[in-house]
């Protein structure tokens, strides 16, 4: 029996140390060391160079078919070991000695050879470390007999009680049936019950062998094998553009090496051609610098003398940075497979403007639409418990030495939008909307996905990013009615770089509102279309429209408490949230007050929602 599963769930949500339900069974992906040699190498140049490898792979693909060896694919473990059988309640240690190739476990102690089924409950770390419960000590746990706490035997049976009430953890218990020695469920998720009873962090993750394990001091925590803190993976992902220009290209030592001999016929040799090589070697010696960066300056002059370079130039190695220049740079890159652009605007050409249009034109600045756009995702790790640092982050090869990292390439089309940098900052630093932000920063800080959302938000909470965050769900949830796309296809990615950044930094104020899939679905061409004005001012309209009333309304438009650690104000699942796969930050740092606007703060495009209720209205008086 074959296992499957889409090669794009291999790196989320079923990558490497998360837990894959199959059909009745429970599996754990294992470790990329244990991938060897296979799997087809992913090009990702940018992304490479900001993880520090060499390169990327996708898990091996197997055809569908009967004959497929089970080392085809990529390796998974049975986790949980301690099964149990659902009719005569008989608990099992599996091991892998009784694995038999295609089948599931079974009972033995059943005539009809029941399939077994998982325990529910296993144990994490905050280390990471992953682990089965230690079963038999918890249930003797509680008999005070020296004798029954010896016992060492594995015949255990997992129960249900019946007459006690609504069936909560008292009612589940686990029964030696050698010495009877028993006991429930209850408490066993408090914090602390594990090391109360002895039971300590195993140091591994369940496909490690015993040897492998490593001291660990950490407490121990049973959850659900489904919790969602058992896994947080750290993916990380690349729009890939064409060559950027380098905020370096203009440097004393670039200009030196421009000014050089050879470094114009540089420009005319081929890249693969030796005398490439030895000429960029002689101008890297001569210079001092390495030849990467020799290399680097011949692109990037060739990008600019073709008119393909970007007019807005990043810094090496920030990779939102070099996207944000790339999307705003107007380009003839026609023939590129990879990233296909054009700008539009709101509008059809010269015409008339009304007073809605010239409102939303003052307040968006740039409509980019992307008929192609191709996305890398790597795993780098995860973590347990809670979303922490790189000290705590678990490796993907866990201790091995490798120099790659499992990835996924999709391929689809987008929608970008810029606003309106001054009149941004304008609103800005209006003290209603800095209070209001504030607020959710101190939040923020207080709440343990603060790691995780930092990454995207920077060090201080902008009012910025909560205005792009929201408005990007807004559109999200308009297009899927729209471009006849799911909304579980559309994705988000959100550009939010202000002044309370490095200095130096180029500001930042746009949303990318894509689909990417690993299947031509990605690519159908109804999102790009509905970008073509005037069809994009007008579903721009509706999400401002939608985002005036909620099902839940008053209390989602007055609330300044929702979501897990309060970290959203006004927004809900019936007017804001969005499937977890569309979200980069989990759906956390939303707020419809910041897009249209309430009694305590003044929303960016208000004027533009005040407006069409007007013209709205004035339309129904001439009808009427």
């Amino acid at each position: 029996m074959q296992r499957k599963i889409r090669q794009s769930q291999t790196i989320i949500p079923f990558g490497v140390g998360a837990i894959f339900d199959f059909k009745g069974e429970s599996l754990v992906g294992c470790d990329i060391f244990r991938w060897g040699a296979r799997g087809e190498t992913i090009q990702s140049d940018r992304l490479a160079a900001a993880l520090g490898v060499a390169q990327f792979r996708a898990a091996p693909v197997v055809d569908s078919n009967a004959w497929a060896p089970s080392v085809a694919g990529i390796p998974y473990s049975r986790f949980p070991t301690w099964l149990f059988c659902p009719k005569c309640r008989r608990m099992t240690r599996w091991k892998r000695s009784l694995e038999q190739k295609g089948k599931a476990p079974t009972c033995g102690n059943c005539p009809k050879r029941q399939p077994l089924v998982p325990m529910r409950w296993i144990q994490i770390c905050p280390e990471g470390h992953m682990d089965d419960v230690d079963w038999r000590r918890w249930a003797h746990s509680r008999n005070p007999s020296p004798e029954a706490r010896q016992c060492q035997k594995d015949n255990l049976f997992f129960r249900t009680l019946p007459g006690r009430g609504a069936g909560g953890l008292d009612t589940l218990e686990v029964q030696c049936q050698s010495c009877h020695s028993r006991r429930n469920l209850m408490g066993i998720t408090a914090k602390g019950s594990l090391k109360s009873i002895g039971i300590s962090c195993s140091g591994r993750q369940p496909w490690q062998r015993f040897e492998d394990r490593e001291d660990c001091s950490e407490i121990p925590l049973a959850v659900q094998r489904g919790a969602s803190n058992v896994y947080f993976p750290l993916v990380h992902s690349s729009i890939e553009i064409p060559n950027p220009s380098r905020s370096d290209a203009f440097s004393e030592t670039a200009m030196t090496i421009k000014a050089d001999a050879f470094f114009r016929p540089l420009l005319t040799v081929n890249e693969s051609a030796p005398m490439f090589d030895m000429m960029v070697q002689t101008l890297a010696s001569g210079h001092g610098v390495d030849p990467d960066f020799v290399r680097a300056l011949a692109r990037d002059e060739k990008q600019r003398e073709a008119g393909m370079a970007t007019a807005v130039e990043a810094t090496p190695g920030d990779l939102l940075a070099e996207e944000w220049a790339a999307f705003l740079t107007p380009s003839d890159n026609s023939d590129d497979l990879h990233f296909r652009t054009r700008h539009v605007g709101l509008t059809v050409g010269p015409r008339e403007v009304d007073e809605i249009t010239s409102l939303l034109t003052d307040r968006i600045d740039k409509v980019v639409l992307a008929d192609r756009l191709r996305e890398v995702r790597a795993l780098e790790g995860f973590h347990r418990v809670t979303p922490g640092g790189k000290d705590t982050l678990v490796k993907a090869a866990l201790k091995h030495t490798v120099n790659w990292l499992p990835a996924m390439e999709v391929r689809g089309e987008g929608i970008f939008l810029s606003l309106d940098e001054n009149r941004l900052t304008v609103w800005e630093e209006q003290d209603s909307v800095r209070r209001r932000v504030a607020e959710l920063d101190r939040r923020l800080d207080a709440s343990f996905v603060a790691p995780r959302l930092r990454e995207r938000t920077g060090p201080i909470l902008s009012p910025r990013y909560v205005l792009l965050h929201t408005f990007a769900h807004l559109l999200i949830r308009r297009l899927a009615f729209e471009s006849g796309y799911a909304a579980t296809s559309l994705r988000e990615r959100i550009y939010a770089r202000s002044s309370l950044e490095v200095d130096g930094t180029a500001k930042q104020a746009g949303v990318l509102i894509y689909t990417a899939a690993g299947d031509s679905e990605g690519t159908l061409g109804g999102l790009v279309r509905q970008g073509e004005p005037p069809d994009l001012q007008a579903t721009i309209l509706e999400a401002l429209q939608d985002a005036m009333w909620c099902s839940s309304d008053p209390l989602c438009s007055e609330n300044l408490a929702s979501t897990f650690a309060s970290l959203n104000f006004a927004a809900c699942h019936a007017c804001t949230l969005v499937a977890e796969t569309s979200c980069e930050s989990g759906n956390y740092l939303l707020d419809r007050a910041m897009v249209i606007g309430n009694d305590h703060v003044q929303g960016f495009f208000k004027p533009v929602l005040d407006a069409a209720i007007v013209a709205a209205g004035e339309g129904v008086r001439g009808i009427g």
